[in-house]
């Protein structure tokens, strides 16, 4: 299976633009990675396949901002389906299971070489 070099960056304009077509709330830019910065009407032709869209912002009716990621949560906000409280919260709880998981795998890590150490010497 061969996956191209800008698979994270064409994945995350994929989901921008899906948040841009389905959201219930105006797109006013995309961010790139760096300082710049993309007006959602020109989009399509700053892009350039290479810019990772790292936040999509989103402007309700009464004009509050919204800062999400390009990614299903990000989604799922955007479509109305969750709350921003509750989009922070899941965030979060995502961000919690990776740490938890590279914890328990140095403390599996651990645990190995010490046994072999045990049984070795």
């Amino acid at each position: 299976m061969c996956i191209t070099n800008n698979f994270i960056e064409q994945q995350a304009y994929e989901i921008s633009k899906e948040i841009k077509k389905c959201s219930i709330y105006d797109v006013v830019k995309f961010e790139v990675l760096g300082s710049k910065s993309l007006a959602f009407h020109k989009q399509d032709i700053q892009w350039n396949g290479k810019d990772l869209i790292t936040k999509v912002i989103l402007e309700d009716s009464n004009g509050i901002h919204y800062s999400i990621c390009p990614d299903h949560l990000g989604l799922r906000f955007a479509k109305g389906e969750i709350s921003y409280k509750e989009y922070k919260k899941l965030i979060k709880r995502d961000g919690l299971k990776v740490y938890n998981i590279f914890f328990l795998s140095i403390g599996i890590l651990i645990i190995g070489m010490y046994t072999m150490m045990k049984f070795l010497i």
